[in-house]
């Protein structure tokens, strides 16, 4: 059964491959038609031209024309030799980039894996939660299973301010009142953000410490009877506010103390 399964993912992988052999081809003709084209017209566009000057020429007799107006023609005649000769190395060069693209595999990725597509359109929903760049890799390559291409391809082409996103998620998390030290912690350890970017939401973010401590010593009040001493121990030890910010908060909270 397994073998069975192992042989079924062989098959898509190499169906995909051929698929995107298949796409890369036809992408080739196309530039190829393009080009050829391209060429068709000119040519088409200096053989008017030439027709045209032919109808000048038998109209208006040569023996009309001065000395200096023989000179004026031969001038034009070798420019559009020039202008032909510079239009076709013009056209052999294209074609060569083409296929010198072609051979070295640097066609846009999005054009031969829409895996990088849809990568981009999951970071974008990944990004929606505040999640930091590091966070949205992670989810991709772990949990989504994109490839480490298309997830770069992804994250480059988000348009998300880390920073901001940092100040999101502390904002968040305040919520549960989290001391500074506590909450630094949460964004650089879980949250993957970078220490730069954590300085910032603690900075920007503008919490009153002492107040989050007071609120987080109501909560554990809230939650059974308990003492002052426990309580600063928790608020010191386990949440990681200061001494000054717990003591406010034993003195300032609403709690009904156990005698």
């Amino acid at each position: 059964m397994k073998d069975s399964i192992e042989e079924k993912q062989v098959k898509v992988v190499m169906m995909k491959k051929f698929v995107i052999i298949i796409f890369s081809i036809f992408v080739l003709l196309i530039g190829m038609f393009a080009i050829m084209y391209n060429g068709y017209i000119k040519a088409y566009e200096e053989a008017h031209n030439h027709s045209s000057y032919s109808w000048l020429k038998e109209t208006y007799p040569v023996e009309k024309y001065s000395t200096s107006s023989d000179g004026n023609k031969d001038v034009f005649e070798s420019s559009k030799q020039e202008y032909s000769s510079s239009s076709d190395r013009k056209n052999k060069e294209d074609l060569k980039s083409l296929m010198n693209m072609f051979m070295k595999g640097l066609f846009p990725p999005t054009l031969l894996d829409p895996d990088y597509t849809y990568a981009y359109e999951k970071a974008k929903s990944w990004s929606k939660k505040h999640l930091s760049q590091q966070q949205i890799k992670i989810y991709l390559t772990k949990y989504d299973r994109y490839s480490e291409d298309a997830t770069q391809y992804a994250l480059n082409k988000l348009n998300v301010d880390w920073k901001e996103q940092a100040l999101l998620k502390a904002k968040y998390y305040q919520e549960f009142h989290y001391s500074k030290e506590k909450l630094v912690e949460q964004l650089i350890n879980i949250e993957k953000f970078t220490q730069e970017e954590a300085d910032y939401a603690i900075e920007q973010g503008h919490f009153d410490w002492k107040e989050e401590a007071v609120k987080k010593a109501e909560f554990y009040a809230n939650s059974g009877k308990i003492t002052k001493e426990r309580l600063l121990q928790k608020l010191v030890e386990y949440r990681r506010f200061t001494q000054e910010e717990a003591e406010y908060a034993i003195e300032h909270a609403k709690i009904d103390w156990l005698n």
